[in-house]
């Protein structure tokens, strides 16, 4: 048997003869490569099943394909998503062409099996782990019964080898961590990004021609970059997921090659076109333009773009591209405007096309790139195949299905390609809209298409067991509107990566608007017009100036203007001005509700036409009773005292911490009464080893002290004395709490999203009308053993009912004992965090904090800073958030009060009502010993209200805060927060509260 050795490990390589691909891979092998390499193939060789686990562009795809590249063994990939269903891998009936009979098809993973191929389970954690289990034999066993089939079971062939590859569930959309009854049959594999001296390595060998200086310089703004964006520097206001990684090096390193690897010029603007131009706000643009001029050491410079079409070839300043049809190239050219924007576009659009990239356009609601297409996706000559998304399409809806067919008077069913397909088999331009509406089901899909292989594998009834691959002259185009709320869908940080991101510009110049219209209409007034008109039109509607009563702004954009054009265009009658106002009429002021708005919009309309300069009093009243002014508190005249000696340093990381740390020794000498000991004692005397009042029992930020010598009069006299001194309080906003901590908050939201998204229900159906035949079911009708309900109505959905009649209430300490920075943002962070994440589902929430706020240690303050039925709004946020800041001077108060009507904590309503209770469980009195503390009579009473509530199908989750392990001891549900992993609390409770809604909720409904 031949032998070939891999990362020093010797393997077999076995004979092929089939038709199947071979994929080539260019991976590098650097020392992390063979590591992994090492990890992926020595469970392969004993028949172990690999899980390879790893952010985007880190090349799991490209380790297989290397392995098999070098033992010349075929790779059969299939992209799984959540509509993936057991027949897409297993096999399907079809139709024979005459009509006359049927014939199985197997699908791709009964085909690795067979052949004793690999077989690789692309994205295997965007897939229903129910689906998974129909074929866990496969990875079990190595073998697979056609149940939808003839019955027979298929052994795997020698050779044959199971490899999943996934995202990390942490961070990207859509993913579900796999179950460990899956995963245990797996050599999970995490796949580490490379370094920055592997970059170097990987690319030097790949491009020996490039100037060492220059791919340092590149790697280290690709490195910077994505650090910038993991602290929240950059993209943070985008609600994007950017990447930058090696696939990102390799497309500048392309780019350098072809346009001149040894000039500074071309090493910028490219440099500017792959790290500056994915961004959309103007500072993170200057940011990351400060940041490449000082990596190359040069200025950007503008340059007028110059192009031409000749001799069958675009000419586009320092690019030659290939066009399939000439005369239509100069068609296009000849139609549509190109001021500077548009030229600058088109200059980006040519590079990506020339380097044969995929190209993915954002554009804001507004521009309408739509009235452009042609112009940047048809420039080459080549045909365009339009393939629209939209939530609730399958995927044979875009790749094809079995469909009845008409042939003179024979009526049968065959595959009819889908668009996609159509537009791969004729080497098409594929233009893919919708990609932020279709869902993670329809666009990862296509995975495939767009990475290193460029293929797309037809579901078995197709009759094709080999991929199809993309020709020489088709380019795959995204169009993709910017997000701009969370509630919306976006595409995965994985799919994006596969893209080149080019932002279509904002039109909104005069003089550029002014060029475009005077491309259609005559130079003059009117197009001065009609500018100045739609942008002020623009400017109204964005500021609220008009629809400030409406729910959504008006929006005018691109599309409105060209109407407009069009619309004077096609009537060009004498009465310019008067088609001119109609047409303004039509394309803009119908919209305006407001009968008072509207006039005077139309007033502005006609003095623009008129060229008549005219002023609105109606809009300047408006934007005048807009203003608002800050009124001066009378609170800051009434303290006698200095805040800013009282108050806490937030240490958020912008500020140098100050404070030493060490432990408190003395306290502050005041004239109070003696307590039991010589030391006279301020508001801090109880804290210390060294002090007398608590017998050296607690810590500052730990915990307290226990009561020591104290007598509650004194102590109470001593409190009314001094309370205002003791406004214990973060003094730090929410917009600045969410600049230092929004980055971190938002990961978490994500992962916790995933664990509150619905599962997968798929539904079969079958009907007598329907546009996809299942050939199963037609079999059985045409044998006669079936009805005529042969059309697949088969549905996956998401079961969006599943949490309805969760509630959650969340019972919080704010007693001084427990206040330092640490506990106070981590219990910020995981509370805004859960709010946030279970809003978004609409799951009910109340928020209560409580403690003895008057120190008077015989009444209980309870304060309600969001009750279940309130809608968790930013203004609610913004309240709970300063509410959560200030006033911990209160005293610590016995839980198990709290507890002794729970219902009042949730709505008539409620199924599943989680209470979740943060507090140290130390009681009012802390102890010495922890043994005691836990079997103190306050939280022997709490554990028995915790119990009794349990049985009224109450479920509780303590979260115990400092060093001391009691919340364990008294709720069958709890973690425990402590200096070590503080950080990580918005995780744990989110993490926490999701799982006990997936156990109880399951268990009701």
């Amino acid at each position: 048997m031949e032998f070939v050795t891999i990362a020093s490990v010797k393997v077999p390589v076995l004979p092929n003869k089939s038709s199947f691909p071979v994929f080539p891979s260019s991976l590098v092998e650097t020392d992390s490569v063979k590591s992994t390499l090492q990890k992926i193939l020595y469970p392969m060789l004993e028949g172990i099943p690999v899980l390879l686990v790893g952010d985007a562009g880190v090349g799991k795809n490209a380790l297989i394909y290397y392995i098999n590249a070098k033992r010349n063994q075929p790779t059969l990939r299939f992209s799984f998503n959540e509509d993936t269903l057991p027949e897409d891998l297993i096999g399907s009936y079809r139709i024979l062409l005459d009509g006359k009979g049927f014939t199985w098809s197997n699908g791709p993973l009964t085909n690795a099996l067979g052949s004793g191929f690999s077989f690789v389970a692309d994205e295997m954690n965007l897939c229903a782990p129910n689906i998974i289990k129909r074929f866990s034999s496969v990875y079990e066993s190595n073998y697979l019964d056609l149940l939808e089939g003839s019955g027979e079971r298929i052994s795997g062939k020698t050779g044959f080898w199971f490899i999943g590859t996934q995202n990390p569930s942490e961070g990207f959309e859509g993913r579900k961590p796999l179950p460990f009854d899956i995963t245990k049959h797996f050599a999970v594999v995490y796949v580490d990004p490379y370094s920055p001296d592997e970059m170097f390595f990987i690319l030097k060998k790949l491009y020996k021609d490039l100037p060492e200086d220059t791919i340092r310089k590149v790697i280290r703004v690709t490195i910077e970059s994505e650090n910038r964006i993991k602290r929240g520097e950059i993209g943070k206001g985008d609600l994007e997921k950017y990447h930058f990684n090696l696939r990102t090096l390799q497309k500048y390193c392309n780019r350098i090659l072809n346009y001149g690897k040894d000039e500074q010029v071309v090493a910028i603007r490219e440099a500017m076109y792959l790290f500056q131009e994915p961004f959309r706000k103007a500072e993170d643009r200057a940011l990351q333009q400060t940041l490449i001029e000082s990596e190359f050491g040069g200025m950007i410079k503008t340059r007028s773009t110059k192009g031409y079409v000749q001799g069958g070839n675009i000419f586009w300043n320092d690019k030659e591209i290939k066009t399939f049809d000439e005369k239509k190239t100069v068609n296009i050219l000849s139609k549509f405007p190109t001021p500077e924007p548009i030229l600058q576009f088109l200059d980006q659009i040519l590079t990506a096309v020339h380097n044969r990239e995929n190209i993915l356009v954002e554009f804001r609601e507004d521009q309408d790139p739509q009235e452009f297409l042609p112009l940047f996706t048809e420039l080459t000559g080549v045909p365009i195949e339009s393939v629209m998304l939209s939530k609730g399409m399958h995927t044979s809806d875009v790749v094809g299905a079995l469909k009845p067919i008409q042939e003179g008077e024979v009526a049968s069913v065959n595959w009819v390609d889908g668009p996609l397909t159509r537009a791969i088999r004729n080497g098409q331009i594929i233009l893919i809209s919708g990609l932020e509406s279709a869902g993670a089901e329809l666009v990862e899909k296509m995975n495939m298409l767009t990475d290193d292989a460029r293929s797309l594998a037809l579901p078995p009834e197709s009759g094709e067991s080999i991929p199809i691959t993309l020709k020489d002259t088709s380019i795959v185009f995204g169009l993709k509107t910017f997000r701009t709320s969370k509630s919306v869908t976006t595409i995965s940080r994985a799919f994006r990566n596969r893209f080149t991101p080019i932002l279509f510009p904002e039109l909104e110049d005069s003089k550029v608007i002014e060029e475009l219209i005077t491309f259609f209409l005559p130079e003059g007034v009117l197009p001065r017009a009609i500018a100045r008109f739609h942008l002020k039109a623009k400017e109204l509607a964005e500021k609220r100036t008009i629809g400030s009563a409406n729910l959504q702004p008006y929006r005018f954009g691109i599309s409105n203007l060209l109407k407009w054009k069009n619309h004077i265009y096609r009537y060009n009658e004498k009465d310019v001005r008067g088609v001119a106002f109609r047409g303004g009429t039509i394309y803009y002021t119908n919209q305006i509700s407001d009968p008072k708005e509207r006039a005077e919009v139309e007033r502005l309309l006609d003095g623009y036409l008129s060229g008549v300069e005219v002023f609105s009093e109606l809009f300047e009243e408006i934007e005048e009773k807009k203003k608002t002014f800050t009124v001066e508190s009378s609170l800051e005249k009434k303290q006698w005292w200095d805040p800013e000696l009282h108050k806490r340093d937030p240490l958020t990381g912008e500020a140098r911490k100050l404070n030493s740390g060490n432990e408190l020794k003395r306290g502050i000498e005041i004239d109070t009464p003696e307590t039991g000991g010589q030391i006279k004692e301020g508001a801090d005397a109880w804290y210390g080893q060294d002090t007398q009042g608590n017998q050296g029992q607690g810590e500052p930020g730990a915990g307290g002290g226990a009561w020591g010598y104290r007598t509650e009069e004194l102590y109470k006299q001593f409190l009314k004395k001094r309370r205002l001194l003791w406004d214990y309080s973060i003094m730090v906003g929410l917009d600045e709490f969410k600049k230092v901590f929004g980055k971190e908050l938002e990961e978490v939201e994500l992962n916790l999203e995933q664990l509150f998204d619905p599962e997968i229900d798929i539904h079969r159906m079958y009907r007598n009308e329907g546009s996809r035949v299942d050939a199963r079911k037609y079999i059985s009708y045409k044998s006669g053993r079936g009805d005529t309900k042969i059309f697949d109505k088969t549905t996956i959905q998401k079961n969006d009912e599943k949490l309805k009649g969760v509630e959650v209430t969340f019972l919080l300490s704010k007693c001084r004992r427990i206040f330092n920075f640490e506990y106070s943002v981590a219990m910020l962070s995981a509370l805004l965090v859960s709010l946030h994440v279970l809003n978004e589902y609409d799951i009910a929430t109340s928020v209560n904090t409580f403690c003895d706020i008057k120190n008077s240690k015989d009444t209980i303050d309870i304060f309600n800073l969001k009750k279940a039925e309130e809608d968790y709004t930013e203004e609610k946020e913004e309240e709970i958030f300063t509410n959560l800041c200030k006033n911990w001077h209160g005293d610590s108060v016995p839980e198990h009060q709290l507890l002794l009507n729970c219902e009042k904590y949730f709505s008539p309503d409620a199924q599943t009502r989680i209470v979740v209770i943060l507090s140290d469980f130390r009681g009012q009195r802390a102890k010495e010993k922890i043994e005691n503390e836990i079997g103190s009579f306050e939280n022997r009473k709490l554990k028995e209200a915790v119990l009794k509530n349990q049985e009224k199908n109450y479920v509780f989750l303590g979260v115990g805060l400092g060093s001391r392990y009691i919340a364990e001891h008294l709720f069958t549900d709890s973690i425990q927060i402590t200096a070590d992993n503080f950080f990580s609390m918005p995780n744990l409770i989110g993490t926490e509260i999701a799982r006990l809604i997936q156990v109880h909720h399951s268990l009701r409904t």
